[in-house]
C-alpha cells in the first residue's frame, strides 16, 4: 500500500461521528452549499476534540463526483499555509463522500458582499487585508509548493474565500484544481473548461489552455467585487440602465473610476490607496495574459495601498 494511501487513511472519520456532528445532516446545521454539495456546521468530539468544523458533503445530484472528491483530498492534505483552509479529515463510507475543514467563523466573502447590512460594516482597511490574505493563499498555490510544483485553483471567486473570526482570508474548495510543474514559467495545461461564470478568464474559455494567469483574472474580478461592495453577477443601476460589475469596470475605469467604489466606504478611501488598488486590479483582468501580474506583484501593490490608507488614518 502506498504511503499516500496510508497518509489519507490517518484522516478518516467514521460516518457515525459525522452524523452525530451534523444531527444526521439536519437542515438547521446547513450553512451553505455549492457545486459539490451542502456544507454543515458541526462539532467533532473524538478526532476534533470538541472542535467546531465545516463538513462538506457531496450531493446526490451534484455535477461533481468521485474524481473531484479524490482530487481535493490529494490537494488539500499537502497544503500548509495560513491563508489556505485547514484540512481536518474525510469520510468515504456507505456511498457518502465528505471532506471536513476548519470552521471559518465569518463564513465566505460572498456571504458579506451579498448582504448590504454586512458589507457596509467592513472598512476599506479590512477589505485590503482580506485581499492581501487571499492573494497570499493563491501565491502559495502558484509558487510556494516547491521548485517543481504548482497548483492552479481554477475556481477563484468570493464564495471560495472564507473568513475566520479575525477576518483572515482562507482559500478553499480545490475539487477543480489542477497541479503541474512549476519549473517552466509558461507551463500550460490543456483541459476542458471549468470554473464559475462571470469569474471565468475569457482567454482560458476560448483557448482551453489553463495557466496560472487564469487564477489572476478571476482574482481581479474578486478585487473589483470588494471595491464596489457588489457581487459580480448582481446588477447596479446607473441612470436608467442595470449593468453588471465587469461592464461597469470596463466602462468607468479610465474616466469615472469613483463610480466603482462602494458608497459605504467612499468617504474612507485615500485617493492614492484607491488608485494603486484599482490599477493592479485592472491589470489582473486584462484580456492580454502578458499584462497580468503575478500574485506576488499583486500582494506588493495591495500592501502599498494598505500602507497609504494607514498613513491617512494615522494623520487623522
Amino acid at each position: 500500500m502506498s504511503s499516500s494511501r496510508l497518509n489519507l487513511e490517518n484522516y478518516q472519520i467514521p460516518l457515525e461521528e459525522i452524523k452525530i456532528a451534523t444531527e444526521n445532516f439536519s437542515p438547521q446545521r446547513c450553512i451553505g452549499g455549492g457545486g459539490f454539495g451542502e456544507v454543515y456546521k458541526g462539532k467533532l468530539w473524538k478526532r476534533g476534540r470538541n472542535r467546531t468544523v465545516a463538513i462538506k458533503r457531496l450531493g446526490k445530484d451534484s455535477h461533481q463526483g468521485e474524481h473531484e472528491f479524490r482530487n481535493e483530498l490529494e490537494m488539500i492534505r499537502r497544503f500548509d499555509h495560513e491563508n489556505i483552509i485547514s484540512f481536518i479529515g474525510y469520510c468515504d463510507e456507505d456511498s457518502e463522500m465528505i471532506i471536513v475543514y476548519e470552521y471559518a467563523e465569518n463564513r465566505s466573502l460572498d456571504h458579506h458582499l451579498g448582504d448590504p447590512n454586512k458589507i457596509r460594516h467592513i472598512t476599506w482597511m479590512q477589505r485590503l487585508n482580506i485581499c492581501i490574505g487571499a492573494a497570499k493563499g493563491l501565491n502559495y498555490l502558484h509558487s510556494g509548493l516547491g521548485e517543481h510544483n504548482r497548483v492552479i485553483h481554477r475556481d477563484v471567486k468570493s464564495a471560495n474565500i472564507l473568513l475566520d473570526n479575525n477576518f483572515v482570508a482562507k482559500i478553499c474548495d480545490f475539487g477543480l484544481s489542477k497541479s503541474g510543474p512549476r519549473n517552466q514559467p509558461d507551463t500550460k495545461l490543456y483541459t476542458k473548461v471549468a470554473g464559475t461564470q462571470f469569474y471565468l478568464d475569457p482567454t482560458y474559455h476560448e483557448s482551453r489552455i489553463l495557466q496560472k494567469e487564469s487564477d489572476v483574472y478571476s482574482f481581479g474580478v474578486v478585487l473589483f467585487e470588494v471595491l464596489s461592495g457588489m457581487l459580480v453577477y448582481n446588477g447596479r443601476s446607473i441612470g436608467d440602465q442595470q449593468q453588471f460589475l465587469m461592464n461597469l469596470v470596463r466602462r468607468y475605469h479610465d474616466n469615472e473610476p469613483h463610480k466603482l467604489i462602494d458608497p459605504y466606504i467612499r468617504d474612507q478611501i485615500d485617493s492614492r490607496s484607491f488608485d494603486t488598488y484599482k490599477e493592479i486590479a485592472y491589470q489582473c483582468v486584462s484580456y492580454n495574459l502578458k499584462d497580468r501580474p503575478t500574485m506576488d506583484a499583486v500582494i506588493k501593490r495591495i500592501e502599498e495601498a494598505l500602507t497609504m490608507q494607514a498613513y491617512l488614518c494615522f494623520r487623522i
